[in-house]
């Protein structure tokens, strides 16, 4: 006969016990509709809410963070996730919504985004419980339901088929500070939705014979340097001028974002330019610089400013009485929606004090771009040949072609054939879709800078056509192989850096050698990652950015330039000294602090890494790498900056 002792009794329960909480399952409580749960929760803490929904239910839910950044995600009758919900950061409202396809216990799991010794408290309710929709309209409400909040900035969209507004509707607020919610009457700054306006316009000119596409810029802008004799109008619509992006090259000299961008200063910037990026037609480079120009053309040829041609020619004869492109920031626009951007505890306003027009500058209603599509199939301004041109693509001078069309791009969905053009400025983020076999158009605007428009348009299409004749393929985990294939360290952009790793059998990518974010598998080989539902496809060795930024443009990400070695005699105080740039007028002081190479001016400071001798990595998208040139005394003489669509702007060293 075996006598344990107490002592002993009592440790074996405690070590069961501690097993037992080893291996509990998360927090475990039951969410009933209207009412509140007020909880706290820290560090890897998991609570999950129990909720019984019969079929063909929709279910909505708010939870409010209070100091801490918390994940929704909600799960099935058997436990398989359906959906991820985190937008907002550390306070504020985070809204969910299930839509049910069979009864059962459904589940929504609170937990933190990221680890935390502290405890912070939130609240849960399950606001409201009603039947799935059935409509296209109805069921396009409840996917928008997840942005309809009653604290948040928003959106608004807008459904035409077959030349007839069949949906508008807004969710969320045109203005915080007064509670104001967004409609389908609220203008927003639609940023490059912008040039396709652009290009109509230098259409309708060219159909009256003012000017030809083949005509070079030159002609028209006689102050613009020699080289652009070179480049044509053809060149500018198409995206392949090689004319620097002139809001990087303001951004080098030391803009800031609140500061007015004005038309005379742009216009003055690309007349002290001594050199282009590329060729002219010899590669496909998105430029703002190029439409900007544009516009300049229209106003010069017409003898009107863009502002009145554009009222005169396009805004007025569509009924478009909500639309225009001011040319002073300071203009007064009813029912225009605030821009704002994500702050610790909530929101700020993300200023937008432009006066640009051309590459962007409209303001407009989801219900007047409803009307400018429909002239797409039914024109009341321009004509058939206008609307087949706008359809044209871009040729190389090898011959090749872009997908690029007179401020559309042109791609595929679901077999059909799509044009679309994205947008974003400040807080504004916008997408314009067409589906011209479908006779269908998607509008959405967004002050809510955490959205994805372009996928939101897709998402919003798909309920209003046919289902697809093939079936999706079903996203099957990839295994530890698959997924190695796709680490690496990539650039886009001249030197904008994707770093993918594993963990386990979980991706992360890291951006300029920030923050750490998973990627989630989609299907196959896509995987979105961030709050606005960015997406990369990977392949092994190559990356291509899917997010629709530029106009809706994909990116290809090549695997990263490796760093040559440095010669270990280099002493980087050689490197210091100030240079001046004469195409920006303005200069940089390289000075070398504890052992680290930075480049200051008044406002700006770029910190440098060695990249290769004589070759320097920058830590930002204006100023990405930085090469020292040397005269035959191999004394540094000056350099060359290349960033985000710009290359070797000049520094000359005059000190």
């Amino acid at each position: 006969m075996i006598v344990f002792s107490t002592a002993k009794i009592i440790l074996a329960a405690l070590l069961l016990i501690f097993a037992q909480l080893a291996t509990a399952q998360p927090t475990l409580m039951q969410l009933s509709e209207g009412k509140l749960i007020n909880a706290k929760i820290a560090g890897t803490d998991k609570h999950r809410f129990n909720i019984s929904l019969e079929q063909n239910q929709f279910a909505k839910f708010q939870l409010i963070q209070k100091g801490l950044d918390l994940k929704l995600t909600t799960l099935d009758p058997q436990g398989n996730k359906i959906q991820a919900f985190d937008l907002t950061s550390n306070f504020g409202e985070e809204l969910a919504t299930i839509t049910t396809e069979q009864s059962g216990n459904y589940a929504i799991e609170v937990q933190p985004f990221a680890d935390s010794n502290e405890a912070f408290a939130y609240s849960l309710e399950l606001v409201s419980i009603n039947q799935k929709a059935l409509t296209p309209a109805g069921k396009v409400d409840q996917y928008l339901a997840r942005w309809d909040s009653a604290t948040s900035p928003g959106l608004a969209i807008a459904v035409i088929k077959n030349g007839k507004l069949v949906h508008s509707n807004g969710f969320g607020l045109a203005n915080l500070e007064y509670n104001i919610p967004i409609t389908a009457q609220t203008v927003f700054d639609v940023a490059s939705i912008s040039k396709q306006f652009t290009a109509f316009s230098i259409l309708l000119l060219a159909d009256e014979g003012k000017l030809s596409l083949e005509d070079s810029l030159k002609l028209h802008l006689p102050e613009l340097p020699s080289f652009t004799n070179n480049i044509t109008i053809k060149h500018l619509l198409h995206h392949t001028s090689g004319l620097r992006e002139e809001n990087v090259l303001q951004a080098l000299a030391g803009r800031q974002d609140d500061d007015i961008a004005t038309q005379a200063a742009a216009l003055s910037l690309l007349k002290n330019q001594q050199a282009l990026n590329f060729e002219p037609g010899e590669t496909f480079e998105y430029s703002n610089s190029g439409y900007f120009l544009l516009a300049q053309i229209v106003g010069r040829v017409s003898g009107k400013s863009f502002e009145a041609f554009t009222k005169q020619r396009i805004f007025q004869p569509l009924g478009m009485t909500n639309s225009a492109f001011p040319s002073d920031h300071r203009e007064l626009v009813k029912n225009r929606a605030n821009s704002y951007r994500i702050a610790t505890d909530g929101f700020m306003k993300s200023v937008l004090n432009s006066n640009m027009v051309g590459s962007t500058g409209l303001t407009t209603t989801v219900e007047d771009l409803g009307k400018w599509a429909s002239n797409f199939e039914q024109p009341k301004v321009g004509n058939l040949s206008i609307i087949k041109q706008m359809k044209t693509t871009g040729i190389f001078n090898n011959g090749g072609t872009t997908n690029y069309a007179f401020g559309q791009t042109i791609d595929n969905f679901q077999g059909v054939t799509t044009f679309g053009h994205g947008g974003t400025i400040a807080g504004f983020k916008t997408y314009l879709l067409r589906i011209p076999s479908e006779n269908l158009t998607v509008v959405v605007l967004a002050n809510l800078p955490y959205i994805n428009p372009l996928n939101t348009a897709y998402e919003i299409a798909e309920f209003y056509m046919p289902m697809p004749t093939q079936i999706s393929p079903t996203t099957n985990p990839l295994s530890i192989q698959e997924l190695d294939n796709y680490i690496g360290e990539f650039e886009i952009l001249g030197g904008i850096s994707y770093t993918i790793t594993r963990n386990k059998k979980q991706l992360y990518v890291q951006i300029m050698g920030g923050a750490k974010q998973p990627l989630t598998h989609l299907t196959r080989n896509e995987f979105s990652f961030g709050n606005d539902g960015r997406k990369l496809r990977l392949e092994k060795g190559e990356f291509t950015m899917l997010e629709g930024i530029y106009g809706g443009q994909s990116i290809v990400g090549k695997p990263a330039i490796t760093p040559s070695p440095i010669n270990p005699s280099v002493d980087l105080a050689e490197f210091t000294g100030r240079f001046y740039s004469p195409e920006l007028k303005t200069s940089y002081d390289i000075v070398l602090e504890n052992g680290q190479l930075k480049a200051q001016n008044l406002r700006n400071t770029v910190f440098l890494t060695t990249f290769g001798n004589d070759l320097f990595s920058g830590n930002t998208g204006y100023f990405l790498r930085a090469f020292f040139n040397r005269n035959h005394d191999a004394n540094i003489i000056g350099f060359d900056v290349s960033g985000t669509l710009i290359s070797k702007v000049k520094f000359i060293k005059i000190q």
